[in-house]
This record gives structure tokens, C-alpha cells and sequence, in this order.
């Protein structure tokens, strides 16, 4: 009884592969054929969805396509350039050794759709050279793919990290906040942003140098980054400004955390010697706001009260209850 189940369960899980593939396949091409206005950069943001392990069954069932074809053909046709397509899927989409293996699988069916459907063979030299240029000509695809996936993977992050404190840009957190602001709205739970702005950064700056204004700036992010949760956000907007999100954090929770920060920022700066401090606006949303737009402004307009309020202040605020509940703390 033991052995009729595993093997049906082996069978099972044999056949689920290439249904997945065909499923995911058949899927996208229904949705193009109902959906005229489904643009490229759509399809674009679903293939990049995929997950690894479907990427590479999709792949593996083009390249099963393309060599029933070529072994309906027969060997007067090259196959060559439609395998390429498969290949450079499971690349992209996948990962290089996944390339490399349908590469070694594609020049495999091709030289068994060739010899399979040849009346007259052809010599052992002629068939090694044929698999040697297939082989030469897919596995160089994979690599080019791959190096300029990793190139371009590369670039988009340098775009969105600040190139001195290497953590997130403006651009970056902006993009950020509009994926927690989603994802507030679907779970129902809080959100906090937090703006920071350096007190007498200039006076620093223009006193012991910009090298030591810069070594400032990468201090506060460093603090900040290790003062927070792996899921919170740290950027720096620009200059001397720094932003915090913080998903899933109330309103007492944000201020203890603030506190936290404030404590951990001064501290540092004693450290080092800078008489620096900070103002700090923290904006809690209990229901999400309208925009990020809405969202950040709330966030700028405390850290600009705090500090017109005086050196080192911190104004916080709860947004989404009757009535609006504020505090600062000097």
C-alpha cells in the first residue's frame, strides 16, 4: 500500500510542472487577447512579478515547443534562433544557471530532432561541431543577459540610494511611502512618517569643514538605521533632512521610538564631539490620508513647527481621530 502511494504521489508531482507552465502560459494569453488596451509596461510589470520556479517552467515549456516544431520540420530547418527565446526568458526571469541548463537541454533536443529525422547520419565530427556552435552560441546568450541584468539591477539601486549615507534617496522613500500607504489601507493599520532636520548642520560645516559635515550626515544614518526596525524605511531627502517609516506604529509606540532615536542621536554627536541636535516631527495615521502627498506634508510641516519652536524640539500628532490628538515636547 506504502509503494502504490508514494508512486502516484511521484506521478502527481511529475505532472504538476508542465500543467503550471501551461497554465501560466495559456493565462497570459488569454489575458492579451481580452484585454486590447493591456500595454506593454503592464506586461512588463506581471512577467517581473514571476516567481523564479514559474519563470523557469514557463521556459522549459517554449523550449518544448520549440523542439517538437523543429522535429516536425525536419533537419533542412534551423531551429537555432527560436530556442533562443526560451533561453533568454529562463535567464532573465530566472537566473543564469537555469539559462545554462536549457542551453545544455536545447542543443540536446536539437541534435535529437536532427539525427532523429535524417535519412542519411551525419559523421561524429559534423554533429560535435554543430553541438559545440549551439552550445557556444546559447551559453554566450545567457551570460550577456546576465551580466546586463545584474548591470541594470545595479544602476536602479544606485538611483534610489543616496550616494553618501547609502541609504534610501528622496525618490526612493517617496516610492516607499506610496507602497506603505497601500498597504495601510488594506490592513488597517497604522502608519507613522517621521521628518528630522539637523540644528546648526551649517555651523558645522563651515567650522570644521565639509569632510566633517559629511561624516555627520553618514552618522545620523548609520544611527538611524541601527536604532530601527528591519521593517522601518531611512532616507535622506536631501542636505541635512532625514525620514523615517515606521508601518504598524501607533501613536504612543512612534513617540517612544522618536525618543529612542533622539537619545541615540545625541548621543553619537556627544561622541563625536559635533554640538549638533535635531528637530523631529512625527505624524501617526491612524486612517490612511488621501495621497503620499498629504502624508508627507503632515510629517514636514511638525518638523518645521519644532523647529521654529526652538533648538532640539519634537512635535508629535495623531491623524484619523475626533479630535486630532498633538503633543510637543521641548
Amino acid at each position: 500500500m506504502v509503494s502504490v502511494t508514494s508512486s502516484r504521489s511521484g506521478a502527481a508531482a511529475t505532472t504538476s510542472a508542465p500543467h503550471t507552465a501551461k497554465d501560466a502560459v495559456s493565462s497570459l494569453v488569454r489575458r492579451l487577447a481580452r484585454s486590447p488596451a493591456f500595454t506593454t509596461r503592464q506586461l512588463s510589470t506581471s512577467l517581473q512579478r514571476l516567481s523564479r520556479r514559474r519563470a523557469v517552467a514557463i521556459a522549459l515549456a517554449l523550449a518544448f515547443c520549440v523542439s517538437r516544431g523543429n522535429e516536425v520540420a525536419g533537419p533542412d530547418l534551423s531551429f537555432t534562433l527560436l530556442y533562443l527565446g526560451p533561453i533568454a526568458f529562463a535567464t532573465w526571469f530566472g537566473s543564469m544557471r537555469a539559462g545554462l541548463v536549457l542551453s545544455a537541454a536545447s542543443a540536446m533536443a536539437s541534435l535529437t530532432s536532427d539525427m532523429g529525422s535524417r535519412k542519411i547520419p551525419l559523421s561524429t565530427a559534423v554533429v560535435a561541431w554543430n553541438v559545440a556552435v549551439q552550445l557556444g552560441v546559447f551559453f554566450a546568450l545567457s551570460a550577456l543577459l546576465s551580466a546586463l541584468k545584474g548591470r541594470l539591477e545595479l544602476e536602479q539601486q544606485l538611483a534610489r540610494t543616496d550616494p553618501l549615507t547609502l541609504v534610501a534617496n528622496r525618490r526612493a522613500f517617496v516610492e516607499l511611502a506610496g507602497i506603505e500607504l497601500e498597504r495601510s489601507r488594506r490592513t488597517g493599520r497604522p502608519l507613522t512618517v517621521a521628518y528630522l532636520d539637523c540644528d546648526d548642520f551649517k555651523i558645522v560645516n563651515d567650522l570644521l569643514g565639509h569632510a566633517q559635515g559629511d561624516a555627520l550626515l553618514c552618522k545620523v544614518a548609520s544611527t538611524l538605521r541601527g536604532a530601527t526596525r528591519a521593517v522601518d524605511s531611512v532616507a535622506r531627502r536631501g542636505g541635512d533632512e532625514f525620514g523615517l517609516l515606521l508601518p504598524d506604529t501607533d501613536g504612543p509606540t512612534s513617540e517612544a521610538l522618536v525618543q529612542r532615536l533622539r537619545a541615540a542621536l545625541g548621543a553619537s554627536m556627544k561622541e563625536e564631539g559635533w554640538a549638533a541636535s535635531f528637530s523631529i516631527g512625527a505624524a501617526t495615521f491612524v486612517t490612511p490620508p488621501r495621497s503620499v502627498d498629504d502624508m508627507l506634508r503632515h510629517a514636514d510641516q511638525l518638523m518645521y513647527d519644532a523647529k521654529r519652536s526652538g533648538k532640539d524640539g519634537v512635535r508629535f500628532e495623531v491623524v484619523g481621530l475626533e479630535p486630532a490628538l498633538s503633543a510637543g515636547v521641548g
